[in-house]
């Protein structure tokens, strides 16, 4: 697996983590990350991929549930971090918007002595805007960061991974923070602090 030289550690990482930041702070606010050219597996959107870059380090671990080995190596490569035993102990795990939808309940959701010692679920989907388009879901998110309500459509997202991260954020400060991911780029983010419905 080559290593990417286009991206730098510095300069692009600090831009990139200030985006996420924005985004995690505002949920729904649609965000594009895809400023540097990079080549990810064909199974990792490449702002999933960007999102690892500006987020792990030597302390954190992560799992993938799509085309594990080449994405373990891949992310292994071009950051300080380690893929995880289970997902069960992940920091950070990747999966698409079609993957079963029990696998989230295996996702580490904090404790009450520790809440932020939860998870971050990045989806990859197939695109994010604020328009409908043919079999997309409307997402309408609310809560901290949200004036009354944000909507935002999602194409690529099976109801049953929703409803699951909705489930695994009922028993608040524990819960998963969720981070979607499109082919073009685009990200939003769901802090397990908001509420969302969908249709």
């Amino acid at each position: 697996m080559v290593r990417e030289i286009n991206y730098s550690e510095v300069f692009d990482s600090q831009k990139i983590f200030r985006k996420i930041l924005d985004c995690m702070a505002r949920p729904g606010k649609i965000i594009n990350l895809v400023e540097v050219r990079i080549t990810p597996p064909m199974d990792l959107n490449t702002s999933s991929a960007l999102i690892g870059f500006a987020l792990f380090n030597p302390d954190v671990c992560f799992y993938s549930v799509n085309n594990q080995d080449e994405v373990n190596e891949y992310l292994k490569v071009n950051t300080s971090s380690r893929p995880a035993l289970s997902i069960n102990n992940a920091d950070f795990v990747f999966m698409h918007g079609s993957s079963m939808s029990e696998i989230i309940g295996n996702i580490k959701k904090g404790e009450l002595e520790y809440p932020e010692d939860n998870a971050t679920l990045i989806i990859d989907v197939e695109k994010i805007e604020k328009l409908p388009t043919d079999q997309s879901c409307q997402l309408i998110l609310s809560g901290p960061g949200v004036k009354s309500e944000e909507v935002v459509y999602i194409k690529g997202i099976a109801n049953g991974i929703l409803a699951a991260v909705k489930n695994a954020n009922t028993e608040y400060p524990l819960g998963i923070d969720v981070i979607l991911s499109d082919k073009e780029g685009n990200i939003i983010c769901i802090p397990r602090t908001n509420n969302f419905s969908w249709n």
